[in-house]
């Protein structure tokens, strides 16, 4: 069952948050260079648990307020971000991460012992 348009949708993933694009890597496709996401964020994606489990969310406009517990002090923000953007699609929790339209309460902090991100995603009228 979706949640209603109304509802904030909270949930936590388990495991240590990567960005998508440091070190990610150029391959070539029918000759043209494409960027593959780093192997760091493809193994955070594979191996993360998401708890509650969450349901594909209704298409519209979402605030996400994710606060990235990292294992180390290093990446920006924005990596992040688009990181867990990425990754929800993946996930099949959004159906496209257009959908993200603002980060408003987003922070990058550290939890050595006990990397996670709780992630927030607010229904908006923007």
């Amino acid at each position: 069952m979706l949640p209603s348009s109304s509802t904030a949708i909270q949930f936590t993933v388990l495991g240590s948050p990567r960005t998508k694009k440091n070190h990610g890597v150029i391959i070539r496709v029918r000759g043209k260079p494409r960027l593959i996401p780093s192997r760091a964020w493809t193994r955070w994606v594979k191996g993360a648990v998401v708890l509650p489990r969450v349901a594909k969310l209704i298409d519209q406009p979402y605030n996400c307020a994710a606060l990235f517990y990292r294992d180390r002090d290093s990446g920006d923000a924005v990596g992040y971000q688009q990181g867990l953007a990425d990754a929800l699609e993946k996930w099949n929790i959004l159906s496209n991460d257009k959908y993200l339209v603002s980060w408003d309460g987003t922070r990058l902090l550290l939890d050595r012992a006990r990397p996670r991100v709780e992630v927030t995603l607010t229904p908006t009228t923007t």
